[in-house]
């Protein structure tokens, strides 16, 4: 699950010019790991595999710290995961994931249509990239992507487990953890230029959300059917 996360996270990369930092899809395997192996595989494989991908990679000022935050936000997800896993009541479950629904789509449209519309780039690395792509979003896609998760999240809590909607909920406050580390982080580095990476982490744990959910509640039907866990 470590390597899982390091390749992740150095497959697809958005240089962050003003804290050298990065946008990444590594979240998705953080919390795929910690939602379907617990705190401590959580932990491992989102502390270790960012570190390995910062390093390998480039950006080694961020690797302990990467170990250290990312490891938090995945041992976080981990045991909340399982520890309420299937405690509280299908109907207040299903009416939080609706809500969440609606908030995460507020939240794309707010950030994409602010932060990120216009011309930008995508590069593979900060110093010697390994690709890099100019790229001009207009607002509207922001719009149609934020519709598009806000129903993709209230359709996965009404098609299936209501434990999605909790899932949900700890992976948001999982993610806020790492959003609050980074910042404190770079700020104590680059002052108030660690605002910039703000709304990169924020889209981090969005779009980890996306993607992790769905696939770890199949992941986990599969499990239960199979009798690896209970």
């Amino acid at each position: 699950m470590a390597a899982l996360v390091a390749v992740l996270t150095m497959a697809f990369q958005v240089y962050v010019p003003a804290t050298t930092g990065y946008f990444n899809l590594g979240e998705v395997g953080v919390f795929i790991s910690a939602i379907l192996f617990g705190p401590i595989v959580g932990a491992v494989a989102g502390g270790v595999g960012s570190m390995v991908a910062d390093i390998a990679t480039g950006f080694v000022q961020y690797a302990f710290a990467t170990l250290l935050i990312k490891g938090l936000e995945g041992f976080v997800v981990g045991y909340f995961s399982f520890a309420f896993r299937d405690r509280l009541a299908p109907k207040q479950l299903r009416y939080l994931g609706i809500g969440l629904g609606f908030g995460l789509a507020f939240c794309v449209i707010l950030i994409g249509v602010f932060r990120f519309s216009g011309e930008l780039q995508l590069i593979g690395g900060p110093e010697v990239p390994w690709w890099e792509i100019p790229l001009f979003l207009p607002s509207w896609v922001w719009f149609l992507l934020g519709i598009f998760l806000g129903s993709m999240t209230v359709f996965i809590t009404l098609r299936f487990e209501p434990q999605a909607a909790w899932n949900v909920m700890v992976i948001l406050f999982g993610g806020g953890l790492m959003i609050t580390g980074y910042f404190l982080y770079e700020f104590f580095i680059f002052q108030y230029a660690a605002i910039a990476e703000l709304p990169f982490n924020v889209m981090q744990v969005i779009i980890g959300i996306t993607i992790a959910l769905p696939i770890t509640e199949r992941l986990l039907r599969t499990m239960k059917n199979s009798e690896w866990i209970d």
